[in-house]
């Protein structure tokens, strides 16, 4: 599927990606040890201080996606106040 979209590969190295963001914006990332579309141990190689990995125990990606999409509201209230 990677191939038919005619995205280039690099495009798609998060870790290379993140890597090398500067930025005085923070990233925030949610990951889990059960969720095999963006496992936990896939973001251990990262180091960088704007961004922060938030690990979760046995969620699974749907429960992930439901937990960031509260997470992201929690933020960006937060952000508000």
């Amino acid at each position: 599927m990677i191939k038919d979209s005619g995205i280039d590969e690099t495009q798609l190295d998060l870790i290379a990606l993140l890597k090398g963001k500067k930025s005085a914006n923070r990233t925030t990332l949610y990951v889990s040890n059960a969720d095999p579309i963006s496992s936990a141990s896939y973001w251990q190689a990262l180091q960088n201080k704007s961004v922060t990995v938030v690990h979760y125990i046995n969620l699974n990606h749907t429960r992930m996606v439901s937990l960031i999409n509260q997470a992201m509201r929690n933020e960006d209230l937060h952000s508000l106040m």
